[in-house]
């Protein structure tokens, strides 16, 4: 039996490292808000901000929250080739298509716009939004310090981008799309100028 689960726990520490890099501070984000969530449910019995709603209504508003979950896995497999793609051939260039083209942070904006609703929803309690609220905090001071290293990895390059694509709402909508058209705009009016210029 201990053989068995030292053999468990060593699958554990080879899988551990690999989770990290395919996930990132993400999986930590998600861990933060479930252990926060299991320490809302404590404070329930004392504390609550009850929403009324049927079992009917809580399974028409999962069906969205569901869809848009499995939109979010299927968006972060895409976010994950993108990423592979461009480090398995060696280019160092930033990655603006894809998911990339609406948020900068594609896994952080799919933890942050479908957890919390489905939360709430089966919970059928607002209290059950506290917990996304710091996870939400601690979201934002983990996007400073990361974007602090795209910033210094990609220049002006990366500034450029942050103007048209948001961190975590894709509120703008496609501005990928219009960041590289302004950056081919930008190409071709420096070749214009340095093909009159020779």
């Amino acid at each position: 039996m201990s053989a068995k689960r030292s053999e468990e726990k060593s699958r554990l520490r080879v899988l551990w490292p690999g989770l990290k890099r395919v996930f990132g501070v993400g999986l930590y984000l998600l861990l933060l808000g479930l252990v926060l969530e299991g320490l809302t449910v404590v404070l329930w019995q004392w504390v609550s901000f009850p929403i009324p709603l049927t079992l009917e209504m809580q399974i028409l508003l999962t069906v969205p929250c569901v869809a848009a979950c499995l939109s979010g896995v299927i968006w972060f497999n895409r976010t994950l080739n993108l990423i592979k793609a461009h480090l398995l051939g060696g280019r160092h260039e930033l990655v603006t298509e894809g998911p990339f083209a609406y948020v900068r942070h594609p896994l952080y904006a799919t933890i942050m716009m479908t957890i919390p609703a489905l939360v709430v929803i089966w919970f059928a309690d607002l209290l059950f939004f506290l917990p996304w609220i710091l996870v939400g905090i601690a979201t934002r001071c983990i996007l400073s310090f990361e974007e602090r290293g795209l910033g210094e990895a990609f220049g002006e390059e990366y500034q450029r981008y942050k103007r048209y694509v948001p961190a975590l709402l894709p509120y703008k909508g496609n501005g990928g799309r219009r960041y590289r058209e302004h950056q081919e705009g930008s190409k071709q009016k420096r070749g214009g100028k340095d093909s009159t210029e020779v």
